[in-house]
């Protein structure tokens, strides 16, 4: 996975605990699927985020990827 892809999941991640946040504030159904949805998004992003920091030695070659 490409560090652009990685770092995508990890803000998409971000907007749906963002959004079962809101949802879990307000009352709204389905608010506890979206919250895991999103950990579960972010998680695999982060992973893969953190497989790409180990593979590069340096942050240009790990940006330039």
């Amino acid at each position: 996975m490409k560090t652009r892809t990685a770092l995508l999941f990890v803000l998409a991640g971000y907007t749906v605990i963002t959004t079962g946040g809101l949802f879990k504030i307000m009352h709204w159904p389905s608010a506890n699927m979206q919250l895991l949805i999103g950990a579960t998004v972010q998680a695999v992003g982060l992973l893969a985020l953190l497989g790409q920091v180990m593979r590069h030695h340096s942050l240009r070659a790990l940006l330039d990827k």
